[in-house]
């Protein structure tokens, strides 16, 4: 083959998940490609909140990275998140005084385009704005095929190609179920009033057969993010449609529309996915490792996917650096990388997914919260700090 590369370790998608294990294997000096069809800066469509898990991973980055995130000049920080169960009952979750924040805000542009810039110069090679054309597996690793023909041999490839992830599908040929998945919908607006004091996150639940979850985050320029999303498969079972019902409820909700009477929507609405079908599906194989959204590792109740991912990206490294140092790249290898994801995220994302599914009982999901909903926003603090910074 003319002009073949071959390399340890190919990651495929430099979104969180994929910068993340990149600047992992960096920190364990392998050298490796990364690649993603965009060129960065690149947007992408999001709720734009990060929470826990990627404080957790940029704190084990360093902290320079750490505090460069604390200080960036387009990111939000906020110590108080809301979740609106009804107009009357609500969870508080507060930082304490002596820790930066709960929660930040920050469009996907600016924070991906900030994790691409900590990619190592001397352990990666970027091939951006370059796209797969194809994978095909060979004795020797798999071989992929980028849009300008060139070829890259690797022993291992991570896929951090996202909900759509073509290494899913080309090496393990599974399809997500909408079963497992939640469809949003996410607009910007300038001029929303009397939002909550100290940036803090409004949250509401709103019933339409099924639970929708509504969110406004504000943002460094003055915008806020509207998100509108829920369970793909109920959204589908009940036609459900999200712009029509977002529209209702900036126009129409008591608690909501006097915050939109002056708001000018300042972009397109557009759509997204959260997958959380991890457990049901493979994420290793000979030869392949998935991270992220191609994981499937969304919170199926509280939506963090990019905290995941970019946690998840460390994990891989672990069984990365395992694989190479024993030169076996086989699945009997690669499945420490399952093993160790379960451990670290499968008992909240199953309490995620049941909880998900209780609320369809809507009263009888507003009576636990009303009676368990001091112990709640107590064993959270315990929480963030088990799985934050």
């Amino acid at each position: 083959m003319n002009n073949l590369i071959k390399t340890d370790v190919c990651i495929i998608g430099a979104g969180p998940s994929g910068s993340a294990t990149s600047i992992m294997l960096s920190k364990e000096k392998i050298h490796h490609y990364i690649i993603d069809k965009a060129v960065f800066p690149r947007d992408k469509t999001c709720g734009d909140g990060l929470i826990l898990y990627a404080y957790k991973s940029l704190k084990i980055f360093g902290d320079n990275i750490f505090n460069s995130f604390l200080n960036h000049p387009k990111i939000l920080h906020s110590k108080i998140v809301r979740l609106h169960i009804n107009n009357e009952l609500v969870i508080n979750f507060k930082e304490s005084k002596d820790r930066d924040m709960l929660i930040s805000y920050v469009k996907r542009i600016d924070f991906d385009n900030f994790l691409v810039e900590q990619i190592s110069n001397d352990f990666a090679f970027k091939e951006f704005g370059n796209g797969v054309k194809s994978l095909e597996k060979t004795e020797k690793g798999i071989l992929v095929k980028l849009k300008d023909n060139k070829q890259i041999l690797a022993k291992i490839i991570v896929g951090a190609d996202g909900v759509n992830s073509l290494v899913s599908r080309k090496l393990t040929k599974q399809k997500p179920d909408t079963k497992y998945k939640s469809t949003f919908i996410s607009a910007y607006f300038k001029n929303v009033e009397h939002l909550p004091k100290d940036n803090e996150a409004e949250i509401r639940i709103v019933y339409k057969k099924t639970p929708l979850f509504f969110y406004i985050f504000p943002l460094s320029d003055g915008t806020v993010n509207v998100s509108l999303g829920a369970r793909t498969d109920k959204l589908n079972k009940y036609n459900i449609n999200l712009l029509e019902e977002v529209d209702h409820i900036l126009n129409s909700h008591e608690k909501v529309k006097h915050k939109f009477k002056k708001a000018t929507i300042t972009s397109k609405w557009r759509g997204w996915v959260i997958p959380f079908h991890f457990g049901k599906q493979q994420v290793f194989g000979d030869n392949f490792l998935l991270v992220g959204d191609a994981a499937g590792l969304a919170n199926a109740f509280y939506k963090e996917g990019v905290g995941t991912g970019m946690m998840s990206g460390i994990l891989a490294v672990k069984t990365i650096k395992e694989a190479i140092r024993i030169n076996d790249f086989s699945s009997k290898t690669l499945n420490k990388h399952q093993k160790n994801l379960k451990s670290e995220f499968s008992k909240l994302l199953k309490f995620s997914y049941f909880t998900l599914r209780l609320m369809r009982f809507k009263q009888i999901f507003y009576t636990l919260v009303s009676l368990f909903k001091n112990k709640v926003e107590k064993k959270f603090k315990k929480m963030i700090i088990k799985r934050s910074y």
